[in-house]
Formats: structure tokens, sequence, C-alpha cells
């Protein structure tokens, strides 16, 4: 797997799309399970109307793609949230907001994660931390205040509550990461087995969750790395699977996600990425944008934010989703 980073924390909020590609279109390749399986996924449609939709991309790229191969490209924004309460995504608030570029000439998957206390604007609020949208408007103004601050025409979204996927993680066995002492005495302070030594450890449903929910060993950003670190263990042990028993835990995932996404169209995207199922794995790609090149945090009336040239990481986003 590639991790492309454009700065030192580049390695951030990766979380859940991963385990989205494998399971969700791997099953979306069986037509009569998937309509059987995706009964249990919340659908939530949205106004396109209201999301503030970038008309002309295709003009302002500079790129050699055919506009068919340009309209071929699935932009679908993530919201990773970590509600506590498997039957309410909205009690929890957007901690990660990924848009995942799915493009099949490249055969690669792009993960461009942006940070959530990015200082944009917000329709009817004014300038804010990106993730606040979330907590206004839900999906809706999220997408909105995503397409109006950089120029994007996303319309499709995912919302996954990370605390669901414990069980998951259980069912494969648990999942292998590093960890130092501090964050072992963090896991075992609720979490029983206790853990015994630190270093390559393998946790189970309980401990990986607690581990990604560690706020005070490391900041913000070290947080957001052990979230994908887990993601990426738990990514690497369902690629080993076979397809039966990938499609006997979609259940219970499928139970943590809501969209608006039309789940049929994707059924032939679906089967090319099974098809070249270990080149999509090895171009999976992660950036951040808005950048800490052209970005800094700053403290306006004694909030933190994360302030940044946004036309800049307009440009940014277009090349990552177009270009590179």
């Amino acid at each position: 797997m590639k991790i492309l980073k454009n700065d030192k924390n580049g390695k951030l909020l990766i979380k859940l799309l991963i385990i989205l590609v494998i399971v969700v279109l791997i099953v979306g390749s069986i037509y009569y399970l998937l309509r059987f399986k995706f009964l249990g996924i919340k659908h939530e449609a949205l106004n396109e109307a209201n999301l503030g939709i970038t008309t002309d991309i295709y003009n302002s790229i500079t790129t050699d793609m055919t506009e068919a191969e340009f309209q071929s490209i699935r932009n679908v924004v993530l919201f990773g949230t970590d509600s506590r309460d498997p039957d309410n995504f909205y009690a929890g608030r957007s901690d990660t907001i990924i848009i995942a570029s799915i493009n099949t000439k490249s055969k690669s998957i792009k993960l461009i994660s942006i940070p959530r206390d990015t200082y944009v604007n917000i329709e009817g609020y004014g300038m804010d931390k990106i993730n606040h949208a979330y907590a206004f408007g839900k999906e809706e103004l999220s997408i909105h205040t995503i397409n109006s601050n950089f120029g994007l025409n996303i319309d499709e979204y995912v919302t996954i509550d990370f605390s669901g996927l414990t069980n998951i993680i259980d069912e494969v066995g648990g999942v292998t990461v590093d960890i130092d002492d501090d964050e072992m005495e963090f896991i075992n302070t609720e979490c029983n087995p206790k853990l015994t030594h630190s270093g390559t450890v393998t946790l189970n449903g309980a401990q990986a969750l607690k581990h990604s929910r560690n706020r005070y060993v490391g900041n913000d950003f070290y947080r957001a790395e052990r979230q994908r670190n887990i993601l990426i263990a738990l990514m690497e042990k369902i690629s080993e699977m076979d397809t039966t028993t990938i499609l006997s835990l979609t259940s219970d995932f499928l139970k943590q996600v809501k969209t608006n996404v039309d789940i049929s169209e994707y059924i032939s995207l679906g089967t090319t990425i099974i098809g070249d199922k270990n080149e999509y794995l090895q171009n999976i790609i992660s950036i951040q944008v808005p950048s800490t090149d052209y970005s800094e945090g700053k403290y306006i009336d004694g909030i933190y934010y994360f302030t940044t040239d946004l036309e800049r990481a307009k440009k940014d986003f277009y090349t990552y989703l177009y270009e590179k």
C-alpha cells in the first residue's frame, strides 16, 4: 500500500473508507446478495440543490484525460463519527472527513483527508471549523461547505460509526498493531484481558476502540494515526479472507453505514475492483489537503483553527483528484 504524504503530519484520518471499499464493493459484485445485505444500510437522500456543487471543473483542470475519463472518476465524501450509540448516527461528531476518489483508469483509490479544524466559511454561520458544519446541518451542509470552499462537485456521502466496528474486529480474530508503554497503560485502564507488553500486540475489538479514542498520549494527529493503523490492520486481515468469509462480516458492518449512494450504480465498479483487487490495494494513496505547507494553526478569539489558503487548497484537490 502506498501512503503519499505532503508533510510530516500527512498520516491523517484514513479511517473507515478502506473497509468500505474492501467489504461493500465485494458485496456489490453479487447482485442478489447485495439486495439482501444492503437492507441494513440507512439510506438518506440529500437535496442536490443545497450541495453547492461546482459545475465546470473539467475546464479548470490541466490534464490530458478525456471528459469521459473525468466523468468516470467517482468521488465520495466519508464522514467518520464516533457516536457511541449504534442507533443514533447524530449522537457524535464528524471527526473524520475524507474524500475518497476511485479511478478505474489508474486502478487507484485516493483518500484526501480534510483536517477537522480547517477554517472555512459555513453558509449561514460564517467562518468556523469545517467539522462544525456537520453539527449545524449534518451531511447536506457539510458537503455544501466542502464544495463551496474548495470548488468541488461532490454529491455522494457515506457516514460510518467507528464504535460499531468492535464486533468485526473480534470476528476476524483481532488486529495487530504496534503500541508503546503509555498506549498500553491507557488501553489497560478499562479493557480486559490486560495487555502484558508493549511493542507488536494483537488487540481485540474493545481494546482497538479504546486505542483509537486515545486523546491523552500525543496530540490529535497521533490519535488519527492510531485510527488509521487499526483500520489498515483490519483491511489487511480482511483482504486475506475468501469472499464467503468477507460476506459473513457485512451484516454487522452495514448497520454502521448511512449513505445516499445508489448501490446499484456501484455493481459494475465493484466487479472491476474485485478483478484487480491486488493492484488497487497497492494503489491506495493518502494525502492531506489543505497542506501544512501553506497552512498554520492559529488561535482566534481563544479558539484553535487550522487556517489556510483556500485557493491553493482548491488547486491541490484538482491535482490529486484528476492530475496525479
